[in-house]
């Protein structure tokens, strides 16, 4: 600055003295003068003199103070039940804040939230979904208070929880279960009811079936008690004919009547078991028919429900069946016909146990009767004169008492026989049951799982930063929603402004930027926060990127004004040589150089590296030759005239 202020005093004393010479020379002429006012002068070098200084760039641009971070929102997606017109129910005033969690705007009915995230919304988020996006509702709702536990990106039972208490503490139905799913779940129920009755009709039949052998076990041990009993009175008689052959004694009419005895008691025997085994297969009926009554009813209500579903009215809700819950229906009746069936069956099988017991029971009890009256017989025969025709006709009967006996333990068999058999196909008839009620089941767990609260697209907006602020509506109450319905921004003021493409490459977020402006008593020091990473953002130009300026005391009188913003750039270490752009020329090899008038009037070159350019200035560097400051560099020529 001092050099400058020498110069200009120079320039002035020049000055003068060329005023006082040009007045001196108004009276005197050489004939030298003469001559060159006939002739035009000789060109002229311009020159400027090499400077020593500090250099520092600037980066000048304009912008506009308003809230910073403004923002456009729009609907991410459908809202929830799909409203057919997207009509504004509800708007927030201009300069409202929005925090995390609160709705920006109410359309149709239906809340839009706000939530801080980096991620957009870009589906329905409902139960069994996965992703980062799921992570960053749950978090949101973890900071809202309403999700409990570590957030993960699995939508859980919990997830759906946090997200009914989120919508229902903000005075909103939370989206649940819809109609079709609901059909879903009914119809899957249904199946569920149908598999258990189905179950429960084959462990009845598994239950009659045991105790079917149970009592065809006992009919067999009676059998072979009777063939035990009859082999015994067979021998016996066969002794007495043989006592009778040889004549009576004391000794076989004691033994004759103890067989009598003896006799009675198998007859008591066999009476008490054949009532015993009476009872038991009235039992067995008795279930079987507990069994088809419940079949019965089960069986009519299915008919009626089904009767209902084909003429055009769905049992419970009284609307139009849909294909699905009229499959549902038909297969509900025809299990419900299938288990009637399988009931009904099981009656007649308990009756026709009931029967061959009857049967086996009365054998036994002739066979016992029989016995009874062999050694009656026996008896009297002793008592009376011996007569060996008749004992000869008590063997006969014994052995033809032997022979019902082994007839009795025959009809026993094939009764444990075909009672096993009965035990087997309701057995397997469980596991079938039990296979189709774990099917049902699990399906029907499988779609609860996937069914419940969920949140449309339409109902989130996620941002980086919240709260903000309500800058703008573009939608009014009662208007439609069409793009766009709200642009906001943050909560601090900020200059919006861009920068050239040539010179995004000088400046980064975090740089330091100053404010100027008249309204301002010395320039607001700030910083940078945001420069778009590409051109033609935030509707700035295509050749132009976005920058946010933001610092502490911008005054409310500068909101909507335009004002300049100062970004330094760099700058030199400390003094160096430069000398205006124009004195720099480029050679043919792709060097740069400057033209030196020496003090006899010539020229030399001096090839410089050039460096920094500020205010019309560039540092230079020499490489080849000499070159310090007070060295007149050429900057054109004047032309004579």
């Amino acid at each position: 600055m001092k050099r400058g202020r020498a110069v200009i005093l120079v320039l002035a004393a020049v000055a003068a003295a060329a005023g006082l010479g040009w007045a001196a020379g108004q009276r005197v002429s050489t004939p030298e003068q003469v001559a060159s006012e006939a002739e035009p002068p000789e060109p002229s070098l311009i020159t400027v003199e090499v400077e020593l200084t500090e250099l520092a760039a600037d980066v000048i641009t304009r912008a506009d103070v308003g809230y910073d971070d403004p923002a456009a929102l729009s609907l991410s997606g459908a809202l929830g039940g799909r409203p057919p017109v997207l009509l504004v129910t509800s708007a927030p005033e201009r300069g409202t804040d929005l925090p995390e969690g609160s709705a920006a705007i109410e359309i149709s009915g239906r809340p839009v939230f706000l939530l801080v995230g980096e991620i957009p919304v870009f589906r329905d988020m409902r139960p069994k979904s996965e992703g980062p996006d799921v992570l960053q509702l749950e978090a949101a709702l973890s900071r809202l208070g309403y999700f409990d536990g570590a957030p993960d990106e699995e939508w859980d039972p919990n997830t759906g929880a946090a997200v009914a208490a989120w919508y229902e503490a903000a005075g909103y139905t939370p989206n649940g279960v819809s109609d079709e799913e609901e059909r879903r779940l009914e119809t899957a129920r249904d199946r569920v009811k149908t598999a258990r009755n189905q179950v429960k009709t084959a462990e009845d039949r598994i239950e009659t079936a045991e105790d079917g052998i149970d009592t065809a076990a006992r009919n067999r041990s009676t059998a072979e008690g009777s063939i035990s009993r009859a082999r015994k009175t067979l021998a016996d008689a066969e002794e007495d004919l043989a006592k009778a052959q040889a004549g009576p004694d004391e000794l076989e009419i004691r033994r004759a009547r103890s067989a009598v005895a003896s006799a009675k008691e198998q007859l008591d025997f066999a009476n008490a078991d054949g009532r015993e085994a009476a009872a038991g297969a009235e039992r067995a009926i008795l279930a079987s028919e507990g069994t088809r009554e419940q079949a019965a009813r089960d069986y009519a209500v299915t008919l009626t429900r089904w009767q209902s579903a084909q003429d055009g009215v769905h049992p419970d809700g009284g609307t139009v069946p849909t294909p699905a819950q009229m499959e549902a229906l038909r297969l509900a009746f025809e299990s419900a016909g299938a288990a009637l069936e399988t009931a009904e069956r099981g009656i007649e099988e308990a009756r026709a146990s009931r029967d061959r017991k009857a049967v086996q029971s009365a054998a036994a009890v002739r066979t016992a009767e029989d016995g009874l009256a062999a050694a009656q017989k026996t008896l009297d025969d002793l008592l009376a004169p011996p007569d060996a025709s008749a004992q000869s006709r008590a063997v006969d009967a014994a052995r033809s008492g032997l022979d019902s006996a082994r007839a009795g333990l025959g009809d026993a068999e094939r009764g444990v026989e075909a009672a096993g058999k009965s035990l087997e196909d309701a057995r397997s008839g469980l596991e079938d049951a039990e296979a189709e009620l774990a099917d049902a089941e699990a399906d029907l767990a499988k779609l609860e799982s996937e069914t419940g609260i969920w949140v449309p697209a339409g109902e989130m907006i996620f941002l980086e930063r919240l709260p903000v602020r309500v800058d703008r509506l573009t939608a009014e109450r009662g208007s439609t929603v069409s793009g766009s319905f709200m642009t906001v921004t943050g909560s601090e003021l900020a200059a919006r402004g861009s920068v050239l493409v040539r010179d995004v490459s000088l400046v980064r977020e975090g740089q330091e930027a100053r404010i100027d402006d008249p309204l301002l008593s010395e320039p607001l020091v700030g910083q940078i926060r945001l420069v778009a990473d590409r051109p033609g953002t935030q509707n700035v130009s295509n050749d132009r990127h976005y920058i946010e300026i933001v610092a502490d005391g911008i005054p409310d009188e500068l909101i909507g004004g335009n004002v300049k913003i100062v970004i330094p750039v760099g700058g030199t270490d400390g003094e160096v040589l430069a000398v205006p752009a124009a004195a720099l020329s480029a050679t043919a090899d792709g060097s740069t150089r400057v033209e030196v008038e020496q003090p006899d009037g010539s020229t030399r070159f001096v090839v410089v590296n050039p460096g920094l350019a500020a205010s019309g200035l560039v540092e230079i560097t020499p490489l080849d030759g000499v070159l310090q400051a007070g060295d007149l560099v050429v900057v054109g020529a004047a032309s004579g005239g």
